[in-house]
């Protein structure tokens, strides 16, 4: 299961908004953008205070962060606040989630799922009275309908309240996990201490032992922090101390190993040693991280700011989201992600975003250029607050109300509030300096032709050395075409070869004279025999059922809307669909056509 939306109501500074997660194009990194103090980290803060199991005080969290429910109400009732906040999270099954399901009602409920289930809503209310927190609860929306095992009723009937609620409890297993990573987590202590009295664990220390029982499980050798380090640590004898060297060291090497496969651009060639010991007072074991470098060894509190952080990063995304056992959604929540590092430290974490997002949900806050990616416009979200709307006046709390709504549903409402969204017009229209290295472009006629020839150039072809803008319309490349001359740098317009695109042609040509002169191309340039084709006419009609098809199943005609968002979500999740070699052999001369203008 994965969320799909998740509506906030009364939290903080929230009146009421909603994050949808599964519109189309679906994918799997979202970025919320805002400037500050706009509510980025309320957003996933209420998200982090979801509870899925009110009678255990279960969370979908495993974090050192667990909300504080007096702190919570809202910031305009805080006098005295009599109502709920309320967290109404949308799941929706994926791959063999509802098969699976019906299995498992089948041989434990002998009841026979008929009627389909698509998703699963949960409402988590936390009450309060007189601004003091009373209790929680959550509510299920599950509808299971069907007939009894062995019955010969034509009619389907609702499943009976308690094999309803044992379907309730298996699914609580199969929740996505929520892993919220705040700025203050990163801050790895040099001791981890793992045999503490209880009275002296707080909240990180209780965090970072999971942690390093993450690492004993991917070691896959069913160990635990207590019979495999700290019992044979107190042990009498010689054999267990060694065995507890022994078991450091596979560690040590399962933590080198994974951080240089996923980082090794960033932190370099380097050790990461892993050492066990015990305080002089014999009270407290510890395990401390050493950094094994050419100048010694260092504790990691003695390398720098970015070290840390990439370090602790690593140590979070690839050891504490994935559970031993667990087969189940993971959904990060970042707050602000290395926005005091370099540009190149920044640009080699949005990779590796997108590489983490392969295999589970991220939503990050941010307002950093360097970590806003074209690629994933479509599910950028601005936070807004209406406390902050009128720039001439200063903060007016009284005024409070965070809300998220869509990047591109904003832009078109809300044009002038480009504070908002000015990372994002950064990265779109960033004016490069006589110092920057800016890229020689190819101005596209608009964002499906970016989308479909990246896609059909990085993910089908492999290849991804060209640069890629998207324009507004055939018509409206002005503005591009004069930012690339004033910036001196080479560039070239590639049109439809319909009335329209030759139309445009025409214009720049007679705009702009010799500065376009063999700049502007329509595809017929390419190949006379696509005179009158557009970019979409070149991929075979069966192909383009076959890309519409892998994401919208049940559509059996083909449409031009459901295959602009199919391509879209394909090129943002990496997936490649099996293409005729007719469509790959017009892609590759359209692809060798603009590689060589480079040159």
């Amino acid at each position: 299961m994965r969320f799909s939306k998740i509506r906030i109501k009364n939290y903080k500074g929230i009146e009421e908004t909603e994050l949808e997660l599964s519109a189309s194009p679906k994918g799997n990194v979202y970025t919320l953008v805002g400037i500050n103090e706009s509510g980025k980290t309320s957003i996933l803060e209420a998200i982090n205070s979801f509870e899925y199991n009110a009678e255990k005080g279960t969370y979908a969290v495993s974090n050192a962060i667990k909300p504080d429910f007096n702190q919570i109400i809202p910031i305009k009732d805080k006098a005295n606040f009599n109502g709920n906040i309320e967290l109404i999270t949308t799941l929706v099954f994926e791959g063999q989630d509802y098969k699976e399901l019906c299995t498992w009602t089948k041989e434990n409920c002998d009841f026979i799922i008929k009627d389909e289930i698509n998703e699963v809503i949960v409402n988590q209310k936390y009450s309060y009275k007189n601004s003091k927190f009373i209790d929680s609860s959550n509510f299920w929306e599950l509808n299971i309908k069907g007939k009894k095992v062995g019955s010969k009723a034509k009619r389907t009937v609702d499943i009976d309240e308690n094999d309803w609620k044992k379907c309730v409890n298996h699914l609580k297993e199969k929740m996505p996990n929520i892993l919220y990573f705040p700025t203050a987590l990163f801050d790895l202590p040099d001791r981890i201490y793992l045999n503490l009295p209880e009275e002296n664990e707080n909240q990180k220390i209780l965090f970072y032992k999971d942690v390093i029982q993450d690492i004993l499980d991917s070691l896959e050798q069913d160990m635990n922090i207590q019979t495999h380090i700290i019992d044979r640590f107190l042990s009498q004898d010689p054999d267990d101390k060694e065995n507890v060297k022994q078991l450091a060291l596979w560690m040590s090497r399962k933590v080198t190993s994974t951080i240089l496969d996923e980082w090794a651009k960033v932190l370099t060639k380097k050790e990461y040693n892993i050492t066990i010991d015990i305080d002089k007072d014999e009270t407290g074991i510890y395990l401390q991280f050493i950094i094994v470098d050419n100048d010694g060894n260092f504790k990691l509190s003695e390398r720098s700011l970015g070290f840390r952080w990439f370090f602790v990063f690593l140590l979070l995304t690839q050891f504490r989201g994935y559970r031993k056992s667990e087969d189940k959604q993971v959904l990060f929540l970042f707050d602000e992600p290395a926005s005091n590092l370099s540009q190149k430290a920044q640009e080699q974490l949005l990779k590796s975003l997108e590489r983490i997002g392969k295999k589970c949900t991220i939503l990050y806050t941010t307002h950093s250029q360097y970590l806003i990616n074209p690629k994933w416009l479509e599910n950028a979200f601005i936070v807004t607050n209406d406390a902050l709307l009128d720039a001439e006046k200063s903060y007016d709390l009284k005024r409070t109300n965070i809300k998220v709504q869509r990047y591109r549903k904003f832009v078109d409402e809300h044009p002038q509030q480009t504070s908002y969204f000015q990372p994002i017009l950064d990265v779109l229209e960033y004016a490069p300096s006589d110092l920057d290295t800016c890229k020689s472009g190819i101005i596209l006629e608009g964002k499906y032709d970016y989308y479909t020839l990246n896609y059909l150039f990085s993910i089908i072809l492999n290849k991804d050395d060209i640069r890629l803008i998207p324009g507004m319309s055939c018509s409206n490349a002005d503005t591009l075409i004069s930012l690339y001359t004033g910036w001196g740098k080479d560039f070239a317009v590639f049109l439809d070869s319909d009335d329209g695109g030759k139309t445009s042609k025409e214009r720049y040509q007679d705009k702009f004279g010799d500065i376009v002169k063999d700049r502007i191309f329509t595809y017929q340039d390419i190949d006379m025999q696509w005179t009158k084709k557009n970019m979409e006419s070149i991929i075979s009609n069966v192909d383009k059922l076959k890309i519409q098809q892998h994401v919208f199943p049940d559509m059996v005609e083909y449409s031009k809307k459901a295959y602009n968002k199919a391509i879209q979500e394909l090129y943002m999740n990496n997936e490649k669909v099996e293409l005729s070699q007719e469509t790959i052999n017009n892609f590759e001369k359209i692809y060798s056509f603009m590689k060589n203008l480079y040159k």
